[in-house]
C-alpha cells in the first residue's frame, strides 16, 4: 500500500496498489511493510504506449526487508490497464490536499478553497499538430510559437514590445482556422485570479508547465470543455502543482493567482512538443514601478537583439596640474650639541 504526497503538497492519505506518475511531476510515497519477510518486486512501466515500448520501458527494483531470506522470484506483479483512461483520471480526481495538516498556504485567502475567489480572465488553449512543407510542428490555438531575436522581458521593458512581439495579438480563447507561426504574448493581470482550460485534442497523453508559480488543478474531464464544465471542478481541496497531465482529448481545468509581475513561459512539458512550438508568454504586467514587486534590470545587464546597450560615459577629465612656483630657500638647521647625540647599536 502507499500513501502519496506531491511535490510540495501534504495530501490525504490515499491507499494505492499503483500510482501513476506524469511529465514533470513528483512524488514522495510511504510503504507500508506489512508482508511476510521476503523481497518483493517494485515496478514501474509506461502507460499509453505501443506494446513494444510498453516491455522496453519497463524498470524493475527490488523491496528488500532487512531480515529477509527470501528473495524476489516469479512473475512480475500486473499492473492496471495501460490504456485504461478512466482509471487514471479517477486517481487524478482522487489524489487532495489534506486540509488537516499544518502547512504553508499557497491562497492569499489563507486556505486551499478556490470556491470564493474571483476570476478575472479565463484563457482556453488547444494544442494541435500541423505538417507544413514534410515539417511537423505543435501549436498553442494553431499559433507554433516563433522565437524572436530579442529576448521577450528585455523588449517588453526597454521597448513596450514594439518590433518584437504584439501582445494579444493571438487568440486566447479559441484556434485560428490556419496554421500559423508568431510570438505568441497574451495579458494577464498582476494580484487577480486566472483559469486556464487546457484541452488535448491528440491521441496521446500531454502536460503542461507554467513557470514562475503553481496553479490548483480543479478539474480533469472528457471531450470539449464548455462554461458548465466548471459544475465537475473540485473547489474545496485541489492539490497545486506546477505540472499537469491532460488526457488525451480531455481538458484540465487549473485556477493561477498571478502575484508575480513578470514575462512567464507556459509550455508543453513533452519536449519533442515544446521544441516544435507548443508554448506561449504570459506577460503578468504591474503598472506600479515598486521594485518590491519587481526588480528594476540589474547594472550588469546583456542587451541583445533590437536593444542595443546604452553609450557609456565619458570618464572623468583628468585634473590639471599645478604650475610650479619659484623654489624659497631652506633655512639651515640649528646647530646640535654633541653632548646629546646618541648611538644605538643591534645585534
Amino acid at each position: 500500500m502507499l500513501l502519496v504526497e506531491t511535490e510540495g503538497s501534504y495530501t490525504n492519505q490515499i491507499a494505492l496498489n499503483s500510482l501513476d506518475v506524469y511529465v514533470g511531476q513528483s512524488y514522495s510515497v510511504l510503504v507500508t511493510a506489512d508482508q511476510d519477510a521476503a523481497d518483493y518486486y517494485i515496478v514501474a512501466t509506461a502507460k499509453m504506449a505501443n506494446s513494444t515500448q510498453l516491455k522496453t520501458l519497463e524498470v524493475v527494483g527490488v523491496l528488500h526487508y532487512d531480515n529477509s531470506t527470501k528473495p524476489a522470484d516469479g512473475p512480475l506483479p500486473n499492473g492496471p490497464d495501460p490504456f485504461d483512461v478512466n482509471f487514471s483520471i479517477n486517481q487524478a480526481r482522487s489524489i487532495r490536499w489534506n486540509l488537516t495538516t499544518g502547512a504553508a498556504r499557497p491562497n492569499p485567502q489563507g486556505s486551499f478553497n478556490v470556491s470564493n475567489v474571483t476570476l478575472s480572465q479565463t484563457f482556453v488553449f488547444q494544442n494541435s499538430v500541423n505538417y507544413e512543407n514534410g515539417m511537423m510542428k505543435y501549436a498553442i490555438n494553431n499559433v507554433s510559437y516563433a522565437t524572436p531575436q530579442t529576448p521577450l522581458k528585455l523588449a517588453d521593458y526597454y521597448l513596450n514590445g514594439a518590433g518584437v512581439y504584439e501582445l494579444d495579438k493571438f487568440p486566447a480563447n479559441g484556434s485560428l482556422r490556419e496554421a500559423v507561426y508568431g510570438t505568441f504574448v497574451v495579458s494577464g493581470e498582476h494580484r487577480e485570479w486566472l483559469e486556464i482550460v487546457f484541452k488535448n485534442e491528440l491521441h496521446v497523453m500531454d502536460s503542461w508547465h507554467l513557470d514562475g508559480f503553481g496553479f490548483f488543478v480543479v478539474g480533469y474531464g472528457f471531450g470539449n470543455w464548455t462554461p458548465e464544465s466548471r459544475r465537475m471542478y473540485n473547489l474545496y481541496d485541489p492539490v497545486v502543482r506546477s505540472t499537469v497531465q491532460v488526457y488525451p482529448k480531455g481538458w484540465t481545468a487549473v485556477y493561477v493567482y498571478l502575484d508575480n509581475p513578470g514575462m512567464w513561459n507556459l509550455r508543453s512539458q513533452k519536449l519533442k512538443n515544446w521544441f516544435l512550438g507548443q508554448e506561449l508568454y504570459i506577460r503578468v504586467y504591474d503598472s506600479d514601478p515598486n521594485p518590491a514587486k519587481e526588480h528594476f534590470p540589474p547594472k550588469n545587464l546583456l542587451y541583445c537583439g533590437s536593444v542595443q546597450a546604452p553609450p557609456s560615459a565619458p570618464p572623468p577629465s583628468p585634473e590639471p596640474e599645478p604650475v610650479p612656483g619659484p623654489i624659497a630657500p631652506v633655512p639651515p638647521a640649528p646647530a646640535v650639541p654633541a653632548s646629546t647625540i646618541t648611538t644605538k647599536t643591534q645585534w
